[in-house]
């Protein structure tokens, strides 16, 4: 497992929040070397697009002026972006092609991203996702600018929007977070230009190989050699649920937790503690959600080891010191956030037997990630094999005003859109989920 870097952090000028500033030039130095990138740098062997007709239709309606269009994704692993963009980009034009489909339109989108994204994603990322039209969007903070671009897009935009509902990656495949509701909100912008709005909902799962019971116990030796600890039931639910046990008896060893019976009630109360460990270390009151808790924690520590007004060259040594001091800090305090961030979304009853050999894969890898936060890591450095093949399954579309009443207001319409979204979602991840599995395990 990938180390994080042990030297102390200082403070470094962050990257702010770009405006997209679309290049085709760079757009298509993009598609061509999308699919060698896939294979070296994210180790995607190969990328499928189930019912490419769904969103054949979706661009044809869109670019003749006829709807606006909204692709919302699943987001269950860091791969996601790269996986969808190669699958638009190239694989749907090339679909239409062999299919004898006339399809003259351009199969970009606006992808709307994290800001905190730029601070990890590394240089080239963070050179390459302004040029190809990203909007950076702050989850429950202010984002006025970002905002009003968004909003213009929706209306009239030359391209449509492509964002996760769920706001951030949620590590299973085949079962959506509810929503945080920008995708309701950008809907009844839309809306605004007097057209039909396109929801299209889009699942995106991964396959480990083609022996999933094989890949699970090494990667639980994999956890046994990073913990020191050992499994020892005959079936592989039975030797999850201990790994699970285990990884829970060292953070609750850390965070000096009584053991309690229930895994479910465990993980909770450890995300409890961690996130309070970390507000209290932050200066930060809790309220809100755990997701606005987390959301709150890692933006306090982005701003303070990544603060977009540093100019390090202007300052004093003593200010320059003291900028590093807090960025050591909130380096410490992310270390919490960065453990609720994976252990938030484990749920053992994910893999209640008889369960799907890709929630067994994925469950494992949820459990390694864990280690590898506990261990400084983060999103970045979470191990993801090499030779792993990805499915983009585009489900029905939704009508966004079809599912609206003038008698309601624009609060009971966002929910009511939200929850339709992430319905439509469920249901995409259930199909995926019956199409690409072949096998259970116990």
């Amino acid at each position: 497992m990938r180390r994080s870097n042990e030297r102390m952090p200082r403070a470094v000028k962050g990257r702010g929040s770009p405006p997209p500033r679309y290049s085709h030039a760079v757009w298509k130095f993009m598609v061509t070397i999308g699919g060698a990138y896939l294979r070296l740098a994210e180790g995607v062997r190969s990328v499928s697009l189930t019912n490419p007709e769904v969103l054949q239709e979706g661009y044809r309606a869109f670019h003749q002026g006829e709807k606006r269009l909204i692709l919302a994704f699943r987001h269950t692993a860091k791969e996601d972006a790269h996986v969808l963009t190669y699958a638009l980009n190239v694989l749907l034009p090339r679909l239409s092609r062999k299919s004898g489909i006339a399809f003259p339109y351009h199969p970009h989108v606006r992808f709307l991203y994290g800001k905190d994204v730029l601070t990890w994603a590394g240089n080239a990322a963070a050179w390459l996702i302004p040029r190809i039209g990203g909007i950076p969007v702050r989850n429950r903070g202010a984002n006025r600018e970002g905002l009003s671009i968004i909003r213009s897009d929706a209306v009239s935009g030359p391209y449509p929007i492509a964002l996760a509902p769920e706001g951030q990656v949620t590590y299973h495949m085949y079962r959506s977070a509810p929503g945080t509701g920008g995708t309701a909100s950008i809907a009844l912008w839309a809306l605004e230009s007097g057209k039909p709005v396109e929801i299209i909902p889009l699942a995106l799962g991964y396959r480990w190989g083609s022996d999933p019971e094989a890949f699970i116990r090494r990667m639980l030796l994999r956890w046994e050699s990073e913990t020191g600890r050992t499994v020892s039931g005959t079936h592989l639910h039975e030797q999850l649920i201990e790994a699970t046990d285990g990884t829970l008896d060292l953070l609750e060893e850390f965070y000096g937790i009584a053991k309690e019976s229930s895994l479910e009630y465990r993980i909770a109360a450890v995300c409890e503690r961690a996130l309070a460990s970390g507000e209290a270390s932050a200066g930060i009151v809790a309220s809100g959600t755990i997701l606005d808790r987390l959301f709150r924690l890692r933006y306090t520590g982005v701003d303070r080891m990544f603060p977009d007004d540093f100019e390090p060259q202007k300052l004093p040594r003593i200010t320059r010191s003291l900028k590093d001091f807090r960025a050591q800090e909130a380096a410490a305090f992310m270390r919490h956030a960065q453990i609720v961030d994976i252990l938030e979304y484990l749920d053992p009853s994910y893999i209640d037997p008889p369960f799907s050999a890709g929630r067994g894969c994925e469950y494992v890898l949820n459990l390694l990630d864990i280690v590898n936060r506990m261990q400084g890591g983060n999103i970045n450095t979470r191990f993801s094999p090499k030779g792993k093949t990805a499915m983009v399954l585009a489900g029905p579309p939704l009508d966004a005003g079809s599912l609206l009443s003038g008698g309601r207001g624009n609060r009971e319409n966002r929910n009511l859109l939200n929850k339709a979204v992430e319905n439509s979602l469920n249901r995409a991840s259930q199909d995926l989920e019956s199409i690409w599995e072949h096998s259970t395990l116990s």
